[in-house]
């Protein structure tokens, strides 16, 4: 089976694929929803402006 890496648009995070994170498991795959930095609970990161560079 897959590792799946779900990376969130602008201003989303990982809770955006909570149903998609709940029916890959249990078709036998590895589910790896991630939140950037400077995004909800991932704001307490945030040092300056939020850009690409932050994320890479």
């Amino acid at each position: 089976m897959a590792n799946v890496v779900l990376v969130p648009g602008m201003c989303h995070g990982g809770w955006c694929f909570e149903q998609l994170t709940s029916r890959l498991p249990g078709a036998g795959h590895t589910v790896h929803p991630l939140t950037l930095t400077g995004v909800s609970e991932r704001s307490h990161l945030l040092h300056g402006t939020v850009n690409l560079d932050t994320h890479i």
